[in-house]
Parts: structure tokens; sequence; C-alpha cells
């Protein structure tokens, strides 16, 4: 299977990266690799769309008027690309609490949870501040014998964090083949009982204590009645994938369906939030 990469130059870099990249996620970029200058695109050739990247980039430098912005792309095999991608891949650290990483990096033993995660190309390896933040929120929440659920679960790595937390039943959705398939490849490595299921909120049949969903804000807004069909009474309801200015008009979709803000966090200008189900 060939693959187009995207080679993106970026000033000032730190800015304007991981938004970048959660953007080109929407047209069907599956992967990722920082460079020193900026980080590598990958997208499977039969869904690069051109001019979808194009107006994603004209959109881009429009709302960015001070970012500098280069490219270069090329056609490169999956297996030419993937084992350089798995040789750079960096483990993250979450609060000395939380260390996700690969097969090749090492357990920390001062560390709580230990997760290994497959560097693959499904989206959820903590190194986007939307997942990093979950996980973050997740640290003081209670999830002994609560029943779980992983919406847009991609690798899968927090429903395995739930499981490791202590919930008695977690389930792990993901509408995109290549992150099913990699979730359940990380919940086998990490010998956790989580059931992962291919499709979207279509599959939901059973309620839930905690519900996560890490996905983007269109999704979001489209999907929150129905998240709030199978959130129980006094429910957590997480959210995540979506930019500090879409918190307010969020929250007034979730307010038509019983849900109060009880915590907001934000990371890089990305937000997440944690809500009661009345």
């Amino acid at each position: 299977m060939k693959y187009i990469e995207i080679e993106f130059s970026l000033k000032p870099l730190e800015m304007y990266s991981e938004i970048l990249q959660s953007d080109l996620c929407d047209i069907g970029f599956e992967s990722f690799q920082d460079t020193n200058e900026g980080f590598l695109a990958y997208c499977q050739e039969g869904l690069f769309n051109q001019m979808k990247l194009n107006a994603l980039i004209e959109r881009f430098i429009v709302l960015n008027p001070d970012v500098d912005m280069s490219t270069k792309t090329k056609e490169i095999e999956q297996q030419d690309w993937n084992a350089e991608w798995e040789k750079s891949y960096p483990a993250v650290l979450i609060n000395n609490y939380c260390y996700v990483h690969a097969n090749f990096h090492q357990p920390l033993e001062e560390v709580e949870y230990n997760i290994e995660i497959s560097p693959k190309m499904s989206f959820g390896t903590a190194h986007h501040p939307t997942t990093f933040q979950i996980i973050e929120l997740l640290e003081n929440e209670n999830l002994v014998g609560k029943d779980l659920m992983d919406m847009g679960s991609g690798t899968g790595v927090l429903a395995i964090l739930a499981k490791m937390k202590g919930a008695a039943y977690v389930e792990a959705i993901d509408n995109d083949e290549w992150a099913f398939k990699n979730a359940l490849e990380n919940v086998e490595a990490n010998k956790f009982d989580v059931r992962v299921r291919y499709g979207d909120s279509g599959l939901l049949d059973r309620d839930y204590d905690v519900f996560i969903a890490n996905i983007n804000r269109n999704i979001l807004l489209q999907d929150l009645k129905k998240y709030s069909q199978h959130i129980k009474s006094g429910g957590i309801l997480f959210l995540s994938g979506f930019y500090i200015e879409d918190i307010s008009i969020l929250m007034d979709e979730a307010l038509k369906y019983g849900f109060s803000l009880d915590n907001q966090i934000s990371k890089e200008n990305w937000a997440a939030l944690r809500l009661i189900k009345k």
C-alpha cells in the first residue's frame, strides 16, 4: 500500500504543529513524525485529496497569519516510513503517574500506570494535547467498579488506563478500521479485558457511569444527545478534541441534555471538559 508523505516546515513550530496535525486528521491523514523544522504527515494514497489539503492549508494560514509554512510531497511505501517512525517514537509521561510507551521502551518502575502502545497510525498515543488532557483528568477519577465507554478510542490507551484504574466494564469504539485493529493489539499487549468494537455511536447498547468522547467538535455536537441517552444519572462525561473557543457552543448543546460543567482544562489552545449528568 502506498502512502502520500507531506513534509511540513513551520515557524513558529511549537505553537502550530499539533493544531495543524489535528486538522489534517479530519481529511484522512493517519500519522505524523516530528522533524527539526516541523513534521511529516502520512495519508493513504487512495484517501489523499489535494484539493482538500490546499483548502485546509489556505484556511490555516488565514486563521494564523503569522505562521510561516512550506510543504513538500512524495509517495512512499508503508514499510519504509513506518519503520523509521517507530525508531523515533517518543514515550509520554503524564504527571509522573502514567507512562505511555512503545514496546521498545523500558517501563518506569516509579510510575503507577505503564501503558504499552504500538506506535502505528491510530490517533491517541498521548502525544496530542487532547489525549494527554483526558489522562490528566482521569488521574483523580475513581473508576473502581464503574462501567466506562471510550468513544473514538483510537489506540485504546484511555480504555486500557480505565481498566488499570479498576473499572469493572470498559468498552472502546472507533469508526476507523486501522484504529479498531490497533486497539485490539494494544489491549492484548497490556493483558486487560476491554471490549473493542468497530463502528460509531450507533453501537451504543447499554448505560455507563463514565463516558469519554475524544473526537472533534462537529461529531461531539452531532452525538451529544445520543451519548446522554447512555449515561447514568449522576454519571460523568469527559469531552476533548476541540479548541478553547469551542467550549461555549459545546456547553450550550450539553445543557440541553442535563449536563453541568464540573471542570475544564486546556493545553496549547486545546480544551477538555468534565461534565456531570443531572
